[in-house]
């Protein structure tokens, strides 16, 4: 993955709280194919809500979890591959 390469979260996508978990869904589908839907810890809500709206790359989300947990960059970069193919998985970005 190029660590330049920009992409957002897609719009009409949200994170909600169902059954004590965090839960992506799409607002306003109806028959939403459960199967993509994809729960979140708080750290991938956490990048979610900073960078939904906004363009970002693989550099920028490793920079956030950098700054915000002092972790190497090397774990930085691994864990901010694994939320953005998460978000992947889920067709949550473009």
């Amino acid at each position: 993955m190029d660590k330049n390469i920009n992409m957002q979260i897609k719009k009409g996508l949200e994170i909600r709280e169902i059954a004590g978990e965090k839960v992506l869904i799409m607002q306003g589908r109806v028959g939403l194919d459960m199967t993509k839907v994809s729960s979140f810890n708080a750290t991938a809500e956490w990048l979610w809500n900073i960078l939904y709206g906004r363009t970002f790359s693989l550099e920028d989300v490793s920079r956030l979890l950098i700054e915000r947990f002092r972790i190497d960059a090397e774990t930085a970069e691994a864990d901010a591959k694994k939320w953005i193919e998460q978000l992947a998985q889920c067709n949550a970005i473009e």
